[in-house]
């Protein structure tokens, strides 16, 4: 939102792309839509080439993937995001991408921020990339929003475990696991927490945490009696 806002301040005609994985936060939906409407934004939107259902099944979940630790997390972008941008670029001849990507929210990030830096042309998607907001910590960005009464994505409104990092990705991103997420999940979300556990994540959590397996009543069980029991891993 804050790069939009300062692009749309020079070029308030620009394309807006929004990646609809089909597992964004219920929040996010209606945050698109209330914002392209109040902006009257020129709003493009894709579809993933693969769910993330069909993702899980074939790859095992992001970051527990049962082809090697990194297998699912790499596919489930691609499928999801990757893909679907490459084929938009393709059909709109599209020259330049800007993102509201900071170094500070990753390791893999701050690499990233180190080795490109902040506007670079992408040999493998042949187009530019920008990225305004590369260096702004986030207490810069709250403060840019609330300077120029900018609305923000309620999701960034909800509770929080202590070291929990709250983004607007996908919800059912599996790879922040370890910091708070499915914790997360039950206190805002307890439907989406019920629907991933049920899933398959629950199962692989209680495989992890009692080395063995568990049936489909004693999941239920554990969901009913003892919720907190897969906040942490």
């Amino acid at each position: 939102m804050t790069v939009l806002h300062l692009i749309r301040q020079l070029k308030p005609e620009v394309f807006v792309l929004f990646n609809d994985t089909l597992v964004e936060y219920p929040d996010s939906y209606e945050f698109k839509d209330h914002i392209s409407k109040k902006w009257n934004l020129n709003l493009l939107e894709t579809k993933p080439t693969k769910t993330f259902w069909w993702v899980v099944e074939n790859y095992g979940f992001p970051l527990f993937s049962r082809k090697g630790h990194r297998t699912a997390s790499k596919n489930c972008p691609r499928y999801l995001k990757e893909y679907p941008t490459q084929k938009l670029q393709r059909e709109q001849k599209f020259d330049l991408f800007l993102t509201g990507l900071s170094r500070h929210e990753s390791r893999l990030r701050e690499f990233s921020a180190r080795k490109y830096g902040p506007y670079f042309y992408s040999k493998r998607n042949k187009y530019w990339k920008c990225h305004p907001v590369l260096d702004w910590t986030d207490s810069e960005i709250w403060e840019y929003h609330e300077k120029h009464d900018i609305p923000h994505n309620p999701v960034y409104d909800k509770k929080a475990p202590p070291g929990f990092h709250i983004r607007t990705a996908c919800w059912c991103c599996t790879i922040p696991i370890r910091h708070g997420k499915v914790k997360f999940l039950r206190i805002n979300y307890p439907h989406l927490w019920r629907l991933i556990l049920c899933q398959g994540l629950g199962k692989y959590i209680a495989q992890q945490k009692l080395s063995r397996l568990i049936d489909d009543q004693e999941m239920e069980t554990l969901m009913q009696n003892e919720p907190d029991f897969f906040d942490n891993l």
